[in-house]
Formats: structure tokens, sequence, C-alpha cells
């Protein structure tokens, strides 16, 4: 009886956490089908007998550029930086290439606040004429995922026992061989994971967005946080838009789960 007293306690502490984690998630999405009229009521509703998609088509006609945007951007970062990050850190993981020095020091580009960066880089971006392109976005933000793939790779392929390259060196294959066809083949699930978390860091910037965007590059974080109107912000049109924003990450985690779940796993279990 105390055993089954237990399990259901713990059944109710963890429907409590899956409520306290879903709620704003259904807030947003409620808020985002809710008539205008019905957005600033109190107390507020927590369902609408009136769905509406105004707001998803005030979304899809007027921001659907931003979104276009982010997409360009936080691809085009995750390919360049997973790219980079693999070839670095098979090269630190297995010939320790610059000591401990050098990849510390990647690693410490992650410690300075992006603010410090930022009005130099305007500047460097003013005077090459690229600002308010996604390439002005795209250079910034490898230097926040860069560093953070550098070191996801090393200790996946760390992980991943020398002797099976060697075997495959000995039976004739070349140094670039052996990386393409079994070192990133064992440490595909650590790529997934490391390109995911790479294109969230992207997808989610801030700072460097607003700075150097004007218009005609400007990305789904700095279109939310302009969307405003006489009497505050447009609370509808930007829980669309949060929600339309969360489909790429969802979309990415649905069909990658399996790799997910072994490359957050991977190097755990001897």
């Amino acid at each position: 009886m105390r055993k089954v007293f237990f399990q259901l306690l713990a059944y109710f502490c963890l429907g409590v956490v899956v409520i306290f984690t879903l709620f704003p998630i259904y807030w947003m999405l409620l808020t985002s089908i809710q008539p205008s009229g019905e957005l600033m009521q109190s107390p507020p509703r927590f369902v609408t007998a009136h769905p509406t998609l105004e707001h998803w088509r005030f979304v899809i006609e007027k921001k659907l550029s931003p979104f276009i945007n982010s997409l360009i951007v936080s691809s085009s970062v995750t390919a360049i930086a997973v790219l980079i990050g693999s070839l670095s850190g098979y090269a630190f993981a297995r010939y320790k290439v610059g000591g401990n020095t050098l990849p510390f020091w990647i690693l410490s580009l992650r410690f300075f606040p992006p603010i410090v960066a930022v009005v130099p880089l305007f500047l460097m971006m003013n005077k090459l004429g690229i600002v308010d392109t996604p390439l002005a976005v795209i250079i910034p933000h490898l230097i926040i995922t860069i560093p953070f793939a550098v070191w996801m790779m090393k200790g996946f392929i760390a992980e991943i026992p020398r002797e099976l390259e060697e075997a495959a060196m000995i039976d004739g294959c070349s140094h670039l061989g052996v990386i393409r066809w079994v070192t990133l083949p064992l440490v595909a699930p650590g790529l997934v994971v490391t390109a995911l978390f790479c294109f969230i860091l992207s997808w989610n910037e801030f700072l460097f967005a607003l700075v150097l965007t004007r218009s005609r590059a400007i990305t789904l974080p700095v279109a939310i946080a302009g969307m405003r109107e006489a009497h505050g912000l447009m609370w509808g049109a930007v829980s669309a838009t949060a929600a339309m924003a969360t489909l790429p990450i969802l979309m990415m985690a649905i069909v990658l789960q399996k790799y997910l779940t072994r490359g957050l796993t991977l190097g755990a279990i001897k």
C-alpha cells in the first residue's frame, strides 16, 4: 500500500511539472487564435469560443521574410560551424593540436558577452558595406557557434577508439577516408546534437541581428521585438509569430529524436 501511495505521489508530481512546463506553450497557442477583443479581458479566458486565424494571416503576410532570413542565417551558420567543428575537434582529440592552450582559447570566446564585440563588428561590416545582409549576421553567429561545435565534437571524437581508425588505415584507407567512412559515421549522433544546438543558438540570437540589420535582413527575434502598436504589443500577432518560430526546432527534434537520444548519451557508458 505504501509503495502504491509513493507511486501515485510521483505521478502526481510529474503531472504538475508537465502542466507547469506546457502551460506557457498552450497559452501562446491560445493567444494566437483568440479574437483581439478577448486578449485583454480580466479575468483571462483559458479557452475561446470564437477561434480566429486573423493573427496567423497577418504573420504569413507580413513576417514571412524575417522567417526566411532566419532560416538562411541559421542553416548557413549550422553547416559551417559543424564542418569546422568536426575537423577542428578531430585535430584536437587525435593530435592534441595546440596542447591545452589553443582549445581553451577557442572555448574562451564563449565567455565574452556579445555586447563587447557588437560595436567593432558593426564598424567592420559597415566598412565592408554588408550591413543589413544575411552575411553580416552569419559572421558574428559563427563566433558564437564554432567554439561550441569544436568542444562538442572534440568530446565525441575522443570517445571513439583509435584502434578502429588504425585498423581502417591498415586495410588501405587514407586518412581523409578514415574520417569520412569511419569516424564521422560513428559520431553521427553527436553531429546531430551539435548541429541542433548550433541551429538553436543562431535561431534565437537577438543582439547581433538587431544591430547589424535594418529592414531587408532582419531575423525573426528582431521582428517579434518590433511588433508594437499604439496601445502596446500586438499580443495575438506576437504569439502567432512565436508559435511559427518554434516550428523548425520542433520539426527537427521530432525527425532527429533517435539520433538526439544516442548523441546526448554518447560516451556516458563505457
